[in-house]
């Protein structure tokens, strides 16, 4: 018996189904003729915290201690020994005669310049025993003098018993020197360090449909057509970074 598909009407007619069959929807859709396309890529910069460790010397260390420091803190003790030296060399004004009245301000100053260039301690200790010295032997100048000299070194001791000085800063090493020792510290430094990302997000296309000039923002490249819906704008159409008007 033959096979029904191996007669050929049957052929035929089955062809004639398929002809007439609707074709796809897609291939019904409105197209628009691409005039260019932009893939788009988008820049953001951020700042993050980058650090590392680094070795240092001793004296480098000390250097940007000493430039990192404020200006009223690393001048402090002479500032005030010069407000401890200008009233006490005002004081010393009170014997001046009438013909010393012009000698009175330069006193000032130089006790001023004397009591910065000694420090608080000296200064505090030479007035206090050369006043002592003073009001027990109030004609011996020697005494006085004395006393204040006196004074002015225990005084000195003192504040920086009281107050430490500075760790002097080691000398910068010379060419061909020998150090026998040095001294190194492992320290943390950070900085915010600009990093720019990149990210390719799209492609903005212009294309022509029903005359006018449109721009949308689609995620696949569309070739020389784009296929559009049924209002006239792209299938894959992608949210516009930014307003764009249609021309």
């Amino acid at each position: 018996m033959p096979s029904l598909f191996q007669n050929p009407h049957f052929t035929i007619c089955v062809a004639l189904l398929v002809c007439a069959a609707p074709l796809p929807a897609y291939s019904q859709a409105p197209v628009g003729r691409v005039v260019s396309v932009t893939q788009e890529i988008f820049t953001q910069q951020s700042r993050p915290k980058v650090c590392w460790q680094t070795i240092v010397t001793a004296r480098d260390k000390a250097l940007r201690e000493q430039k990192n420091t404020p200006w009223l803190t690393k001048y402090w003790q002479p500032i005030l020994g010069a407000a401890m030296g200008a009233p006490i060399a005002y004081s010393l004004t009170s014997h001046y005669g009438a013909d010393s009245q012009k000698w009175i301000w330069p006193t000032v100053a130089g006790g001023a310049i004397v009591g910065a260039a000694a420090g608080p301690g000296a200064t505090a200790g030479g007035y206090g025993l050369a006043s002592l010295a003073y009001a027990i032997w109030p004609t011996s100048l020697a005494l006085t003098i004395g006393f204040g000299l006196a004074g002015s070194i225990l005084g000195d001791l003192v504040w920086k018993m009281i107050f430490p000085p500075d760790p002097k800063i080691p000398e910068a090493p010379k060419p061909g020197k020998y150090l026998a020792e040095q001294n190194f510290f492992l320290e943390t430094a950070c900085t915010l360090e600009t990093k720019t990302t990149r990210t390719a997000s799209g492609y903005l296309v212009k294309y022509i449909h029903q005359g006018k000039t449109q721009t949308a923002r689609v995620k696949y490249y569309p070739g020389r057509e784009i296929i559009l819906a049924s209002d006239g704008k792209p299938l894959d159409e992608l949210p516009l970074s930014k307003s764009i008007t249609q021309k």
